[in-house]
């Protein structure tokens, strides 16, 4: 199902940019346009779909293929727009000229745009810095570090042998807690390797590896991804905490699941898991609130959380100067408060698309201080 929509929509896009270049170009055989825009769409889509089921065993070529189908794919989306508004443009005689030069610069425009995302997007990182000052943090947490992943979706783009060196970079930032915040994989064929990863890793975190459930997981098979988690020491928390102990104070790290309610009812699931997850923390002690859903930041100011960590939105993987353009979660991407305590929610340390503009994936380091 999943792949036939693809198809249709990429397969649409495709006719349809087809068609607004011909009355552009002012070309009686506008069928030859839609149906070469029409197979460039297709050919990409299909692609991208094919590289997804395939891509182990092939060669560093069909990585490249990948990126070069996705450009094409995000370049037909820019053209759409564009392209129509140059064709009713161009329908006085006057403007014929200009608008076809423009339209070529669209499209050359466009394509350099879905490349230059799809290359980077997957292939650059940066590691972001957070400062958190907690009131009533122990002085032994002073200058403690945790380290937050989310949404590596493990597959054709972040693959699983990317894991050991991702975790590595968290290690060597001096963290000492690894929090994941969901949306471990997406290849469940992998899940075993990804699990003797986190095994294998989990040592050169003092304090360990903390993980709560995401939205993929559900998607790809929870119990199995569930079953293999099992077989390490990570410590999985549904709506429940634990605590990090030093001189015997502690700094509790909490946990939700995801929610699949909407409206109010999700809202009420949400209170309903948050006081769950820390019911027998005492009150004013340091908390931090890991979800994957980015509207649990809410819950986390609502329970004086020192610091919410979510993933999910991937920071909608394009902006403009660092800035999502649409927001379409009233948290989208990057630290917010309210007023005493704060809410990070991370970019992710990759994607399953692998585009992203002025949305650079990220490893979060988050370092905290006395109030």
């Amino acid at each position: 199902m999943f792949e036939r929509m693809i198809l249709t929509i990429f397969s649409l896009l495709g006719i349809l940019n087809g068609a607004f270049l011909s009355v552009i170009f002012r070309r009686k055989r506008f069928y030859f346009y839609m149906a070469g825009s029409w197979l460039v769409s297709f050919l990409s889509a299909a692609y991208f779909l094919w590289y997804a089921r395939g891509y182990e065993g092939l060669g560093l070529w069909s990585l490249y293929v990948g990126y070069l189908a996705c450009g094409l794919m995000v370049a037909e989306i820019i053209a759409l727009p564009c392209l129509f508004i140059l064709s009713l443009l161009s329908m006085p005689q006057r403007f014929l000229k200009e608008t076809r030069r423009l339209a070529l610069g669209v499209l050359l425009l466009a394509c350099g745009i879905g490349l230059y995302g799809a290359i980077d997007g997957n292939t650059s990182e940066k590691v972001e810095h957070l400062d958190v000052y907690v009131e009533g943090l122990p002085p032994a947490f002073e200058g403690y570090k945790a380290a937050q992943m989310t949404d590596t979706h493990i597959g054709p783009y972040f693959r699983y042998t990317d894991l050991p060196d991702e975790i590595d970079r968290a290690r060597s930032e001096g963290a000492q807690v690894l929090f994941f915040t969901g949306d471990l994989i997406d290849d469940i064929r992998h899940m075993p390797e990804a699990a003797d990863t986190l095994k294998e890793k989990y040592p050169a975190f003092p304090d360990g590896i903390y993980y709560v459930w995401g939205n993929h997981e559900y998607y790809r098979g929870k119990d199995y991804i569930e079953r293999e988690l099992l077989k390490t020491p990570v410590k999985l928390l549904v709506n429940d905490h634990d605590a990090i102990t030093r001189d015997g104070e502690s700094l509790y790290v909490a946990g939700v699941d995801y929610p699949w309610s909407r409206g109010r009812a999700m809202e009420i699931e949400m209170d309903s898991m948050t006081d769950e997850a820390f019911r027998g923390i005492p009150k004013g002690a340091p908390v931090v609130l890991l979800a994957h859903h980015s509207a649990f930041l809410d819950e986390g100011f609502r329970k004086g959380a020192a610091i919410t960590l979510t993933g999910h939105t991937h920071g909608t993987q394009f902006g403009l100067f660092g800035r999502p353009i649409i927001t379409p979660f009233t948290y989208t991407r990057g630290l917010y408060s309210d007023g005493k305590n704060v809410g990070y929610v991370s970019r992710g340390d990759a994607s399953w698309f692998p585009f992203r503009f002025s949305c650079p994936r990220e490893l979060v380091i988050i370092t905290f201080h006395r109030k």
